[in-house]
């Protein structure tokens, strides 16, 4: 802009200024509320040249990428910010553009749409348009669900769901969290899955084959499904589904039989089917064939033919039946042998049956016919020879026999036959292991360390401590299954149930096969001896599960004296039963508290709830329950058991101080059951805090915190996925604030408490001394969640505000950050700013949020106000801006005017209307002048006020520079152009001219006062040195001869007719004329034009008396040509100059006209001795 006033001043025009160019006539576009919009405009001029220009907007919310451009085209950004706008708002506005190619005005119009996010299936802005996009299309729902765009569009007026929104997003699964947070907004229900089958059966042969299942879900959505076996002939193809990627409600699940996975005969195995929420299970059994060979089915034959042998035998020895009963048995088995190979076992068996029977006649015939066989199995089968031997024996009785069948078994088992079934034989053969049963226990005992399970040589083990039960003295592993045989078959008497009890009581270690045996003993024979091996065996083992209680309860009421019996009885407790508990064990925690916390809770707990039946016993424990609570509160411990202790004793005189400074760190707590397995932990989200508080689930079980209402409460299961609703749970306060009421407690150290009575207060709207000292610690909570940061101090703000109490309120008032909180709201707390003079917080503010609905009286109050106490001397854009849309309201007084225009840029035209009030104000203007001056020069803009705007300048003139550019470019106007301009600009110029040269304010004056007649003898000597200096430079311009009746002009100048020609010095101008003299014309002739001043073309004629020129006049720039219409000019006679040569001639011409011959001849006489005289007079001297 300096350079354009510089360049007025020392006389550089354009004759004809470039006009601008914008690419858009106007700017008219929708935004949605809370966004930003880009565009841009193309700026660029008719000359295509190299412009300069300054750019301003009328509107704070659409800012300019430039405040100032240059070069021959410019891309103009603009940025519109609808941040803190409604939906339905309309802004207009203009964008000022000050060129030194003129000034133009941009107007723009804004609505402001309701936010809205773009999707394939149209625009969606609310949770009903969203579900029906995830219904269409899930994946593109979820990168919407995603997007920063959904809680402020999607949200917007759902302010329950954001919480629960951002908690979802944590999941570790997208499409989880959208399900979740459909089902919790209530626009899809939970997915549950179905299917067609649940119990397969197959026979299979050697080849896999395929099958499938159907499953059905119920609805569309998300889930995630997990297929699973626990079965090695299942091979599963998939095992995860997804419930988005079904086709229709439908899936198929296909799966593989491996039959070379299987045993022979039944399989069984499962398929699992598992979403978080449920689980299916499908069944199947698998029969796998097997080709039985000959050689297969002999052997099963044989193996069961063994095992009912053994079976009948033991019945028989047990006692479970009779000896004619095992005869029959035994003999219907020995008929079902069918190969040869086996008749010698079969002749045994026989053998063996007709001895018992005490046949000896058939005994004989078959000892007879088997000893004719002797030489033969003696070589074939050891096993055969020696039971031949052990009947021989069994049969003959005699000692002698006796002996040899001893010494002969004993030398076959020793010689490295470890057959126990020869060993069986020597125990009813051999004399000494009657004399030393330990001898038969020991041989057994070594055929069990080798690996043999008989259960003969069990029984026959059992029979040696039946007869002699101090021979068990340990229990070892032989020890442990032969009693454990014992005790199934019911076959132990009852001295050796003593000593086994006995022997049991006094194992270091848990067995859980002896623990067993116990049990089975005591159903039977209920000893106290029993019982007391088992409760003894039990807490050896640390027993403390609840499926041993009923063990530990017999114990207790048996009055067994065994140790920590009455701790592990309450270790195993359930603690939901409060049953009155055993006497005895009530009296011993008298005495003696190796109890844990928590089971001592539960004992004092369980004491309370039966006091009325045991009064006595309420008293004896009162004093340790007092203790017990006090260290409990301070270990800040809460359980159901407590909580019955705390309830029981927060009226009890002595522990109010406890319960005052511990209580508001447990009275919040809630226990929480979750059965769902696939659960680990649960997360509490207080809208008032920004931080959640996470608790792992133990047996499905967790102690949380709740202290205001509407706490969110999610749970997490395995992969880190989170749930607001579809997941059951139960919740169950263990302690009722509502109840503390009584209670004093100091809130200010305890944050729950004090979040709690805010809630209270805020959800009543109550108001009070002491809800507002509350709210002063609520705001020094970390971690507290901004909005109640907010709302806390909005309420502080109005309380003080009404109370009157102006320090307490600019405390908090300076707190607020207005941008932060509700528009509603946000007005109000201005207009508290500005009523109490709080004008830098306030105008922080507006640069936020702006000042949209703000009253033009409370904006007024708040300029007016910050410019009074911060002074004329600091620009705030934002203040400028302000104090121009409160003067476009016609609302503003003088701070804000003088502010206005020390400041203000924008439009010509509104800085005219600017000037006008400041004049009407009688507010000196001078600031606002210059800056206004400079833009009209600068765009060259027409405006009739600028006129008045400089002599208003003028009287008091600073910048001289200014005012010579003003003059100046007015008087080049008027001079080239023909403009009309301010008659009080002459004199103005004429002054100047004193001071300093100026050609073209000199011509402008000269050519304006060319007609007058009245001028002062030094006017008229400056213009006659003026005309003659601007003779010498060759500026000889018409108006010139005007002046010939003031001052002598050369004759060169009156007795000459002129033809002007104003155009663009740029141009090269041409004349073509022609004379007519008698109303004759000559050709035309061509001559180029001089540019005598500044595109001033003159061209000189002599013309006579009836002599006419007639012209026009062609003008090119480069390869354009224009033509003018024709013109005529003629002889003009010059009155002043009477006596001259050229007025004497056409004189002369007149007379010849008039045919006044004597006239004529007179005037020519005269005319000759004219000059005659003057020629002569010339002479120089001799």
């Amino acid at each position: 802009m300096k350079e354009k006033i510089e360049q007025l001043a020392g006389g550089e025009f354009e004759y004809e200024l470039p006009f601008l160019r914008l690419s858009v006539e106007s700017i008219d576009f929708g935004v949605e509320a809370g966004k930003h919009f880009e565009g841009s405009i193309c700026i660029s001029n008719s000359a295509n040249r190299i412009m300069k220009g300054i750019v301003y907007s009328s509107d704070r919310l659409l800012t300019l990428s430039l405040s100032e451009f240059q070069g021959k085209e410019c891309i103009l950004t603009y940025r519109f910010d609808a941040s803190y706008l409604k939906p339905s708002d309309i802004v207009n506005g203009k964008i000022t553009i000050l060129s030194d190619c003129g000034e133009i005005m941009l107007p723009f119009y804004v609505h402001v749409k309701a936010p809205a996010i773009s999707t394939s299936i149209g625009k969606i802005k609310n949770l009903f348009e969203f579900a029906n996009l995830a219904r269409m299309d899930w994946t593109e729902a979820k990168k919407v669900f995603r997007s920063e765009e959904f809680e402020r569009i999607v949200l917007k007026n759902e302010e329950k769901y954001h919480i629960i929104y951002r908690n979802l997003l944590k999941s570790i699964s997208t499409s989880q969290a959208l399900e979740e947070f459909l089902i919790t907004v209530n626009k899809k229900s939970r997915i549950n899955l179905g299917i067609d089958k649940i119990q397969l059966e197959y026979d299979v042969e050697d080849e896999d084959f395929m099958d499938k299942l159907i499953i059905t879900k119920n609805h569309w959505g998300y889930a995630e499904i997990r297929v699973s076996t626990d079965s090695p002939f299942i091979l599963l193809e998939q095992k995860f589904l997804w419930a988005d990627r079904f086709i229709g409600n439908n899936h198929q699940i296909s799966f593989v039989v491996s039959a070379k996975n299987m045993v022979p005969g039944n399989n069984y195995g499962r398929i699992w089917i598992k979403t978080v929420h449920q689980t299916i299970t499908v069944n199947l059994v698998c029969r796998r064939h097997r080709e039985v060979t000959p050689e297969l089915a002999e052997f099963r034959h044989k193996m069961k033919q063994g095992y009912d042998y053994t079976r009948s035998y033991l019945d028989f020895r047990i006692g479970r039946i009779n000896l004619s009963e095992y005869i029959q048995i035994t003999k219907t088995l020995i008929a079902g042998i069918s190969n040869s190979e086996e008749n010698t076992l079969a002749k045994l068996a026989n053998t063996h049956l007709a001895v018992l029977s005490d046949n000896k006649r058939m005994a004989t015939k078959l000892l007879d016919e088997l000893s004719k066989e002797e030489t033969s199995f003696r070589k074939t089968s050891t096993f055969e020879y020696c039971a031949y031997l052990y009947l021989l024996a069994l049969f003959k009785r005699d000692d002698a026999t006796i002996q040899y069948v001893t010494d002969t078994i004993s030398r076959y088992y020793l010689s490295g036959n470890y057959d126990w079934r020869i060993l069986w034989f020597l125990l009813f053969t051999d004399k000494r292991y009657e004399r030393n049963r330990s001898y038969t226990l020991a041989d057994i005992k070594e055929q069990f360390d080798g690996g043999c399970r008989s259960p003969i040589l069990y029984y026959e083990a059992v029979c040696v401590y039946n007869e002699e039960p101090y021979l068990l003295r340990e229990l070892n592993e032989f020890e442990i299954h032969v009693m454990n045989f014992g005790i199934k078959n019911n076959c132990l008497n009852m001295d050796l149930v003593l000593q086994y009890t006995y022997v049991a009581g006094r194992l270091k270690n848990f067995e859980a096969i002896v623990f067993r045996g116990l049990t089975r003993l005591y159903r039977i024979h209920e000893k106290d001896e029993i019982l007391s091996a088992i409760c003894s065996l039990l807490i050896k083992g640390y027993k403390r599960e609840s499926k041993y209680f009923a063990w530990y309860s017999l114990g207790v009421n048996a009055q067994l004296r065994i140790t920590e019996l009455y701790e592990y009885y309450m270790y195993s407790a359930n603690e939901n039963n409060m049953e009155p508990l055993p006497q005895p064990l009530l009296i011993y925690f008298i005495y003696n508290s190796r109890l844990n916390d928590s089971k001592r809770a539960y004992l004092y707990a369980n004491i309370i709830r039966n006091k009325k039946d045991n009064e006595h016993i309420y008293q004896l424990y009162y004093k340790r329950i007092e203790v017990f609570i006090q260290a409990q509160l301070e270990a800040k411990k809460i359980s159901p058991n407590l909580a019955i202790l705390y309830m029981e004793f927060m009226d009890k005189p002595g522990l109010d101080v406890w319960f005052s400074e511990y209580l508001p760190e447990v009275m919040f707590t809630h226990e929480l059951i979750c059965k769902n397995p696939n659960m680990t932990s649960v997360v509490v989200v207080h809208k008032e805090l920004e931080d959640e508080e996470i608790t792992s689930l133990t047996d499905g079980i967790a102690n949380i915190e709740i202290y205001t209402k509407d706490a969110n409460i999610f749970m997490i299961d395995t992969f880190g996925n989170r749930y607001a609703v579809s997941i059951d749970f139960k919740l169950k306060p263990l302690l009722k604030p509502e109840e503390f009421h009584e209670i004093h407690m100091n809130y200010e150290n305890h944050t729950k408490l004090l979040l709690y009575l805010f809630n209270h207060y805020q959800s009543n709207r109550v108001i009070s001394l002491e809800s507002i000292e509350l709210r002063k610690h609520v705001l020094q909570i970390s971690g507290l969640n901004e909005t109640y940061y907010f709302d806390c101090l909005e309420t502080l703000i109005e309380y003080y505000y009404e109370n009157y109490n102006s320090d307490l309120l600019e405390s908090y008032l300076m707190r607020l950050d207005l941008s932060k909180i509700r528009e509603a709201h946000r007005i109000r707390y201005l207009e508290y700013m500005v009523i109490w003079g709080y004008y830098d917080k306030a105008l922080d503010a507006l640069s936020s949020f702006g000042a949209e609905g703000i009253s033009v009286h409370r904006l007024l109050k708040l300029c007016s106000g910050w410019i009074t106490n911060s002074g004329m001397d600091k620009k705030e854009e934002l203040l400028v801006s302000l104090c121009y849309y409160i003067y476009s309201q016609g609302k503003y007084d003088d701070a804000i005017l003088n502010y206005l225009i020390k400041y203000f840029n924008g439009s010509t035209a509104d800085m005219l209307a600017i000037w006008q009030s400041a004049r009407s104000f009688d507010i000196d203007p001078r600031e606002l002048e210059e800056r206004l001056l400079a833009s009209i020069l600068f765009t060259e803009g027409d405006h009739k006020e600028g006129f008045a705007v400089f002599l208003s300048y003028y009287n008091g003139v600073t910048n001289h520079l200014l005012v010579r550019a003003f003059l100046t470019y007015y008087a080049y106007k008027y001079l080239i152009h023909d403009q009309s301009i301010d008659e009080e600009l002459f004199p103005i110029m004429r002054r100047e001219l004193n001071y300093e040269g100026n050609d073209i304010c000199l011509l402008a004056w000269l050519k304006y006062n060319a007609n007058s007649s009245d001028y002062a003898e030094n006017e008229i000597a400056f213009i006659s040195y003026n005309i003659d200096r601007l003779d010498r430079k060759g500026i000889i311009l018409p108006f010139f001869k005007s002046y010939s009746k003031v001052v002598k002009l050369p004759r060169r100048i009156t007795e000459r007719s002129y033809v002007e020609y104003k155009t663009n010095p740029k141009k090269q101008v041409f004349l073509h004329y022609r004379l007519i003299k008698d109303n004759n014309g000559f050709s035309y002739e061509t001559e180029r034009m001089a540019n005598v001043f500044l595109g001033i073309h003159v061209k000189e004629f002599v013309l006579f008396y009836n002599e006419e020129i007639e012209y026009y006049v062609t003008e090119e720039l480069e390869d354009k040509v224009s033509t003018t219409e024709r013109f005529l000019i003629s002889h003009e006679a010059d009155t002043q100059q009477e006596n001259s040569k050229f007025s004497r001639i056409n004189k002369m011409l007149k007379l010849l006209e008039a045919q006044d011959n004597l006239a004529l001849l007179d005037m020519m006489a005269e005319y000759i001795e004219m000059e005659y005289i003057v020629r002569e007079s010339s002479l120089p001297l001799s």
